[in-house]
Order: structure tokens, then sequence, then C-alpha cells
């Protein structure tokens, strides 16, 4: 019954009609590529040449309204690239089964790796596969196909050349908005209800890759946006110290909001282009609190928030370059290597077996072949289908198969559900007997459609491509009308192909989350004790090793939140060591952990009256308990809970430290240092007890 239920709920996600669209101007340039290419068809009398160009600017046209990382043009470009040179190997391998085969499992393949950059660029790899299966399905002959190839060339053209015209936006679009999304989702967790809300790392993570595609020769003349990226990770730091250190009540919460406010202009200033300024009165407000407070955080707080105000504001500016070089500093970013190098590693470093984006793009591969091969199989559906052609089975299967059970089960529903619904209204829109006028038209309209429901979801996404694409095709080749709920069968047989490979050839995040928890525990291992470290002596910390670590710190709990999420439309339950209430533990008792090694660095010593050499007596028992706890977390031991407790409660005696001095006297520096490594010491006992409640005791080896 539990699996039942879970895969209703992703059904219905599935089915779900969400109200997000591209925006307007894109939509527009979209379309007009369509027409352009329909037209075109009109005016040489040509319907093929009229259809390829039009399938070309259609499947372009959509790889546009997906999030471009790049400059638009170089979006348009790169996909238009892709997509003719598949059509035209496609076009070549036309006959030549065990070739055409052969080809598309080292597309498929290489698209599943491609994944790694991110869910968009993986879709746009996929529709580029698609131009191979076009061209190798549907041509007559080689002669044919290049033709057809050569016509959805210049369909791919036309869209680049509608990216040309104006309105052109900011510069680097990309980049302003990924930056915009940091700020504003700062100025949320500035009013948060508890500090929870500022350990998420996707918004950094989303920014630092979106900087990280600039080219080299790009970057210095973008430095405002990575010092804001810089800024935005030291205002972080500061409101998490504020907000476990500052009680969130009275003039505080005004403060709060007051820095809510300007965060929120820092983002709609980087997102337009256009100069978002704060009222002076909110500066007041800010400023007044930084002078009556007694702690750091509020200080620290006004004063990041200036430069980070000044930065969105010179990059309304024509002259982005014209910023301190001291603004730009963001470790591993701003110089080194190039965005080409650190895209092929991060794709060389998922060659591995136990990689789930490598498994993902081999079991692609493979699945994109066995539905080639059962799509030709069925044939023509009785005379209602085209005859030994399956792309449109291998096309969804492709489309459907994604690494995790949700999206997969999800848009399998989606899919389905929307090209039954569309092949309706395709086989009624082939009732009437349009002239090539009216085609034109009707095709542009449904293509216009599509694009507007792109990212509405795959139900409405579905039903007008399905529509689109039957009508436009099978009115050129002169097919009967039925051959609409041909095109529905096949997406019906490629949705559940996809489903049942994934769950024949599983990738659970259940099984992940284990050695995914025991990285980060690793990370710990290191980096806690490297802080603590730091209070013996003013300088003691080396904060490029501190900053690497945080950044790999940042980038595994992302992976494991991502894969808790995950794991809750899975009936995995019983494949993990914890139930979904205590996953959900566990990803609460991560964020505390990072939010304390937040804190342990803000408060470094910074003068010889702040430090607490006591404190490194912590180093070796927390880098053994984490060390064990890793393993712990990994199946390969056990680690009774208290034991870090019982070191710490031994040392404060021992030593005379307390925590609960009073603020303003000559310990009170003290006073913090002891509170904090208690409340580190705290949070990882608090993860131990729930990772040692595993549920399964048997060894979970990480994956």
């Amino acid at each position: 019954m539990r699996w039942w239920s879970l895969l209703l709920a992703t059904g219905r996600d599935g089915l779900r009609i969400q109200r997000a669209f591209a925006a307007p101007s894109v939509i527009a340039r979209a379309v007009l590529a369509v027409l352009l290419a329909t037209v075109l068809g009109l005016l040489l009398d040509d319907p093929v040449a009229g259809a390829m160009a039009g399938v070309g600017a259609f499947i372009c046209g959509i790889g546009m309204l997906l999030s471009p990382l790049r400059h638009p043009v170089v979006n348009a470009i790169g996909m238009a690239a892709a997509f003719s040179v598949m059509a035209v190997l496609g076009a070549l391998v036309q006959g030549t089964t065990w070739l055409f085969l052969l080809l598309l499992a080292v597309a498929a393949f290489a698209t599943g790796l491609w994944r790694t950059i991110g869910v968009a660029p993986g879709i746009r790899g996929c529709l580029a596969v698609i131009g191979l299966m076009i061209t190798a399905d549907l041509a007559p002959d080689v002669q044919g196909g290049l033709v057809m190839a050569g016509w959805i060339a210049v369909g791919t053209g036309l869209v680049v050349v509608v990216r040309l015209f104006p309105p052109y936006g900011p510069r680097f679009a990309a980049q302003r908005r990924a930056l915009a999304a940091l700020y504003l989702s700062l100025a949320e967790a500035s009013v948060a209800a508890d500090s929870v809300a500022l350990g998420g790392g996707a918004p950094f993570t989303a920014a630092r890759q979106a900087l990280d595609l600039l080219p080299q020769f790009s970057r210095p003349v973008a430095a405002p946006m990575f010092g804001l990226l810089g800024e935005a990770e030291r205002i972080r730091r500061v409101l998490h110290t504020v907000r476990l250190t500052v009680p969130a009540a009275g003039k505080n919460q005004q403060a709060l909001a007051a820095a809510a406010q300007v965060l929120g202009d820092i983002s709609r200033t980087v997102a337009s282009g256009r100069e978002h300024r704060t009222p002076e009165e909110v500066w007041t407000s800010l400023e007044s609190w930084e002078t009556a407070s007694p702690v750091r955080g509020p200080r620290d707080l006004a004063a990041r928030l200036r430069p980070a105000e000044q930065l969105a504001r010179r990059s309304t500016d024509d002259r982005l370059g014209d910023v301190l070089e001291s603004h730009t500093e963001v470790p591993g970013l701003y110089t080194g290597t190039s965005s080409v190098t650190r895209t092929a590693r991060r794709i060389r470093a998922q060659l591995h077996p136990r990689s789930p984006i490598y498994r993902h793009a081999v079991r692609l591969a493979v699945g994109v072949v066995v539905a080639e091969v059962i799509g030709r199989s069925i044939g023509g559906w009785g005379g209602l289908g085209i005859s030994a052609h399956g792309f449109w089975v291998a096309l969804t299967t492709m489309l459907v198969l994604f690494p995790e059970y949700g999206h997969t089960i999800a848009r399998g529903w989606g899919r389905a559900a929307g090209a039954v619904l569309g092949g309706l209204f395709a086989w009624v829109l082939s009732l009437p007997d349009w002239s090539p006028v009216g085609l034109a038209v009707v095709s542009v309209v449904l293509a216009a459609a599509s694009f507007v429901t792109l990212r509405t979801g795959q139900l409405m996404l579905n039903l007008w491509l399905t529509a689109w694409i039957v009508f436009l095709i099978h009115h050129v080749g002169g097919l009967p009308g039925p051959t609409a709920w041909a095109r529905a069968a096949d997406t019906v047989v490629g949705a559940a192909l996809a489903v049942l490979i994934f769950l024949v050839w599983p990738t659970w995040s259940t099984r992940r989350i284990p050695g995914l928890l025991a990285e980060w525990l690793r990370v710990q291992d290191r980096l806690l004790p490297e802080l603590l470290t730091g209070y013996a002596d003013v300088g003691a910390t080396d904060p490029a090793a501190v900053d690497t670590l945080r950044a790999r710190s940042r980038q595994v709990r992302e992976h494991l939140e991502a894969a808790v999420e995950q794991s809750h439309a899975e009936p995995a339950e019983h494949r993990g060591p914890w139930s979904r209430a205590q996953l959900d533990q566990i990803r609460t008792q991560v964020s505390v952990v990072a939010g304390c090694a937040t804190l342990l660095g803000e408060h470094l010593p910074r003068g010889p009256q702040d430090t607490v050499p006591e404190l490194t007596e912590l180093v070796d028992p927390l880098h053994e308990h984490l060390s064990a706890l890793a393993r712990a977390a990994a199946g390969a031991e056990t680690v009774a809970p208290g034991a870090l407790r019982s070191v710490l409660d031994s040392l404060t005696a021992r030593s005379g430290l307390s925590a609960e001095t009073s603020e303003g006297s000559s310990s009170a520096t003290t006073s913090r240092g002891v509170a904090l490594s208690t409340a580190t010491v705290d949070a990882v006992e608090a993860l131990t007890v729930t990772i040692a409640s595993r549920h399964h005791p048997r060894g979970h080896a990480a994956a």
C-alpha cells in the first residue's frame, strides 16, 4: 500500500499544471523563428522544406527557452550546431541499422554525462540527439536525409538570427539571474522564523556555477559579479551569527527587516541592470542598530551590506570592470583555469561506476537503443503509424528517463497523459480539409502554445507538442488523420519503457544517503578541528584551507539534501538505514552543525585577548569522534553518543572555562568561544544519536 500511495502521489506531481512561464521576449523570438521557417516553406511551395525548417526552429527554440547559463546567442549557436550536426549524422547512417544504433548509444551516453552540468543542459543534449533520430528514421535515403538535414539547419539558423534582434537586456543575464536569486534567498532567510533557512547552499552553488562558465576574457569585465558572490558569502556568515547570538525581538527584528529590504533591493538591481536605491531611513535604522549593539554581529552586518550595495550599483554601469580588484577575490573563480577545463574536469569526475550520473548515462544509452528497436518492431500499428520507424518511442524514453525515481515516474505520467490528449486534439484538427496557408497558421499557433506551456508541466507541454508534431508531419506526409493515435501510443510505450528500465536498473537516492553523509562528516573532520585550532593564537588557522573545506562541505551537503528530498518519493525506505522522519532529522542536524562551523569561523580571535588556547584540547577528540561517526554513517561501525560531551565537560571542569560570563567583561570573548564550542559539541552529539538509531543493524557501505 505504501508503494501504491507513493506511485499515485508521484503521478499527481506529473499531472500538476504549474504557473511558470519563460520570458515573453524569449517566447516571442522562438515563435518568430518558427513563423519565418513556415513562411519560407510557403514561398518555396515546398512542404518538406517548410516542415523540416520548422522542426529545426521548433527544437532549437525549445532549447532557448530552457534556463541558459551562457549568453543567449552563444546558447543558440551551440544548440543550432549540435542539432544540425546530429541531423547530418542521422542522414549519413540512414539505412545502416547497426551503425545507427551504435551511434545512437554513444550519443545517448554522452547526453547522460552532460547531465553533470545541470538539468537544462542535459535536456538540450537530448534535444540534439532527436535530430539524429529524425533523419535516420524518416529520410527515404541518404540523399533525401541530407536534404532534410539542410532544411533543419536553415531552421536552427533562423533561431540564431532572431536572437540577434533587440531588445538585448542587461549583459551577463544568466549570471545576473543567479546572483539575484542568491541575494533574494538571503533576504528571505534574514527574516525567516529560524536560522535553518540560512543553511541552504543551492543558491550559492548555482551562482558559482554560472560565474564559472564565463570565459576568462570576460571575467575582468564582470568583476562586480564576482565581488557580489564573495560579499554574499560574508553576509551569510554574519547573518548566521546575528540570528544565533542576538535575540530576535523588538528593534532587532526591525533591523533584520531593514537588512532584508537592502538585500532585496540589491537583488532587483542586479537582476534588472537598473539601480533600485534603498531609502535612507532604512540605512539609518541599520546604523543605529549597529551603534547600539554590544556584539560583533550587527556591526559586521551593516559593514558588509554597504560594499554589496556599491557593487550592485557598479554592475549597472557600462564600465563593469571599473572596480577594485579586492572585491573580485572569489577563490578559484576569478583567476585560474578556463571554464572549458573546469567543465571537462567535472565530467571526468563522473567517469566511474559508483557515480549515479555515470550509471544514468549507461542506462540511458541502453534504454534508448532498446526503445528504438521496440519502436521499429511495433511497426505501423496496423496501418495507423509510420511503418518500421521507432524514433517516437525512443525519444520519449530518453526524455522521461531521469537519474531520479520521482522525476522519472512524474514525467512518465505527464508525457503519456499529455500525448493522449494531444492525439485527440490532433485527430480533431485533421478532420477539416486545410489549405496550405491554413496549415501554416495552425502549425505556428500550435508551436506557440508549446512554447508558452513549456514550463507549466509535462501534461500541458506534451498536449500541444503532440498536436503540433502530428499536425505538421502527418499532413505534410499525406498520412491519414487516425495516425495521431499512433503517436500517442508510441509515447505511452516509451514512457512505460522508461519507468520499467528504471525499476529494473535503479539508482535509488536512498542508497546514496549513507555514503554522502559519511563524505560530509569526513569534510567536517577536517574543518571543525582546523577552526578550533584557530583559537590557540591569532592567525593560527589557514584561511585558504578553511575556504576550500567550506566550499566542499556546501557541495556535499547540497547533494545530501537533494538525495534526502528525492528519497521521499521512492518506495525504497527498506533499502536505507534510516526512516523518512530520521532522514529529515539528519538533514536539519547537518544544517545546525554547518551553522556552528560558520559561527566558529566568524569569531576566530582577532587579538591576543580573544584567544582560548584551552579549546585546542578538543581537537583530537573531535577528530576521532567525527572519523568514527563517518564510518558509522557508512555502516562500518557504531558510535556511542555522549563520549564527546564527556570530554568537553571534563575540559571545562579542569580548566575552569565557563560559557556564562556576562557580556562586556574581560572574559566575554572566552565565554563566547566556550559557548560556541559547546553548541558545536551538542550539535555533533545530536547527530550522533540519530545516526546511531539506524533501524538496519547490518552495514550499509557507501555505494
